[in-house]
């Protein structure tokens, strides 16, 4: 996929009748002005009981250990590993997805580059951000996933895509993963009071302001609904088909509007704490979760990505009564029992966290379904093995399914396939056309047998 640029993420759009009115059906007033809506309101109507997709990506650091963390099995009849083993209440809803190589050229270290690479797929470009190597390494050279998903099934939302982090630290390749084009990584939001000012702060999901939500949203349909529908009697040929599609697509909308916006509001949440304190990590994690969970169950976004702090992560588990950083923890010796242990204990930590994410999107109802049910959830690493800074077996592991997108349950394994295959997949059950993604794989592509 030729390397392309993507907006950043927009400030918050309001919701604005007559400005979605104009958006909608532009000055000409004419069917050919609504055409290029048919696509985007049918995806709107997609996936369960009319829910929209959502996609969340989310990083964690420095490897894991591929003997702890690989199931035991088959495909369908499988035992998760010690370090997966918080998500066995899941199990069916997950795909495990071992032997991925994460391709890696050029310049940069193993952080760098598998940092660098990690959701873009593409070589780092030059630059002066010194490594463990030597040598000096740039940004990474294309958009990442994530922002090329957004830059499809964002401006049906007030946020192309939202970034939170938790202690991902100051703006170099090692900390960035997402990309919005070559050379242009997006800062993640550490602070989850940052956040809540963001996207919560004036939305006041009182009973009133839900009421008011639905009434600005009825409006833009209402208005919208009037002019497709004399317009319908005006065309013939396709031209009366797109436009009674594009009728359906709306009606879908409409059905769903006053079930969606219940489960919106505003977080009860416990912000009085400094989120950039060794010690307040586990705090920050669940907060930033919380909040990604009602951004998306407001519609706020599609499109959201948590990145636990960074590669090369120095974060201190002190939580699980450890005392050195999480970085060296990882590069101790394979003959070292207390770096087993620990690293084991630090991941499988994270898969608490994973799992507390599922829990919050399964908790809230969407239709017939759960927000759970019309999300996929990517959890990945920049490195296989932290000691060895490896980029082959790469830990991924999908979640939720998208809509039925994905086929779960099922444990998959390959011999060394690119990663990017993965990242196209991501993009397909996003409803998104796309064949190929980065420069490191000269196939083209989802992952075999993933759907």
């Amino acid at each position: 996929m030729k390397s392309r640029a993507f907006r950043a993420t927009a400030p918050r759009k309001p919701f604005n009748p007559r400005f979605s009115r104009r958006a909608f059906l532009g000055a000409a007033g004419s069917a050919a002005a609504l055409v290029p809506f048919v696509p985007l309101l049918e995806r709107e109507a997609a996936g369960a009981d009319g829910a929209p997709k959502r996609i969340i990506t989310i990083f964690t650091a420095n490897g894991t250990l591929h003997e702890r963390w690989a199931p035991t099995g088959t495909e369908s009849d499988f035992t998760l590993g010690p370090i997966l083993a918080p998500l066995a209440p899941y199990q069916d809803r997950l795909v495990i997805l071992d032997g991925l190589q994460v391709i890696r050229q050029g310049v940069g270290d193993g952080h760098q580059l598998g940092m660098g690479c990690l959701w873009t797929g593409s070589q780092l470009l030059p630059g002066d951000f010194g490594g463990g190597d030597g040598g000096s390494a740039g940004y990474a050279g294309h958009a990442s996933i994530d922002q090329a998903i957004a830059e499809v099934v964002g401006a049906q939302t007030p946020y192309k895509s939202l970034e939170f982090g938790v202690q991902t630290g100051g703006a170099n390749v090692w900390t960035r993963m997402c990309y919005a084009g070559p050379n242009q990584p997006l800062p993640p939001e550490d602070n989850p009071q940052a956040m809540f000012d963001r996207l919560f702060a004036d939305i006041g999901m009182d009973p009133q302001g839900i009421e008011r939500l639905k009434a600005e949203r009825r409006s833009v349909i209402d208005l919208v609904k009037g002019d497709l529908t004399s317009l319908q009697s005006r065309y013939g040929g396709d031209d009366r088909h797109k436009v009674e599609a594009h009728l359906d697509a709306i009606r879908a909308i409409e059905m769903r509007n006053d079930a969606a916006i219940p489960a919106c509001e505003q977080p009860m949440l416990d912000l009085a704490f400094d989120p950039y304190a060794n010690d307040n990590f586990p705090t920050v994690v669940q907060r930033q979760i919380d909040q990604l969970v009602m951004a998306l169950a407001c519609d706020l976004t599609r499109v959201a990505s948590l990145q636990c702090s960074a590669s090369v992560s120095g974060v201190v588990f002190s939580w699980l009564g450890h005392s050195a950083g999480h970085h060296d923890l990882s590069h101790l010796g394979d003959d070292d029992q207390t770096m087993l242990d620990q690293i084991t204990g630090v991941n499988t930590w994270y898969a608490e966290q994973v799992k507390y994410l599922l829990d919050q999107l399964a908790a809230v109802p969407e239709g017939d379904g759960t927000l759970l049910d019309n999300t996929l959830v990517v959890w990945g690493n920049e490195l296989s093995r932290g000691n060895s800074h490896g980029n082959m077996p790469v830990p991924f592991v999908l979640a939720g399914g998208a809509g039925g997108a994905i086929q779960t349950g099922r444990w998959l394994t390959y011999d060394q396939t690119p990663h990017n295959r993965l990242l196209v997949s991501m993009a397909q059950a996003m409803d998104v056309d796309m064949q190929s993604f980065g420069d490191n794989d000269p196939g083209s592509g989802g992952l075999a047998g993933l759907t």
